[in-house]
């Protein structure tokens, strides 16, 4: 994987986890577990999909140097949300879409961080009285 990819989704899933308005100080932390995640969905992609899949986000990475001069990873905060926003409202699927799929993805990885504790069960043998 190279450089400006890993830069992109480290920003992406920076900037969701920011966008989701995290209650507590785990923000940061939070974005980086949603790039980790994002991350590990690409690289268990089949192999058919992950060049398209890489390709995208290079493709959203360089989208702003048209209109900021700048990568998306290397964009203020407040840029950042400003061109995910335009993605998220844009007239061609493929970018809505884009955003959809990834905002889906960190944000199924942020409450599995946060909330995945909560469920876990010792398993219970078949046939075996459930409870204390």
């Amino acid at each position: 994987m190279s450089q400006h990819f890993q830069q992109a989704i480290l920003a992406l899933g920076e900037t969701i986890a920011h966008e989701r308005g995290s209650v507590d100080d785990k923000r940061g932390a939070l974005g980086v577990r949603a790039a980790e995640f994002l991350l590990r969905v690409h690289r268990q992609m089949p192999d058919y999909l992950r060049p398209p899949f890489h390709i995208l986000v290079l493709l959203f990475n360089a989208w702003p140097l048209l209109s900021r001069g700048k990568f998306f990873h290397q964009l203020p905060l407040e840029n950042r949300l400003s061109e995910l926003d335009k993605w998220r409202r844009s007239r061609l699927e493929f970018k809505r879409r884009f955003v959809e799929f990834h905002v889906s993805l960190a944000l199924f990885g942020i409450y599995s961080d946060l909330y995945g504790q909560d469920y876990q069960h010792e398993p219970v043998a078949i046939g075996a009285p459930a409870g204390p």
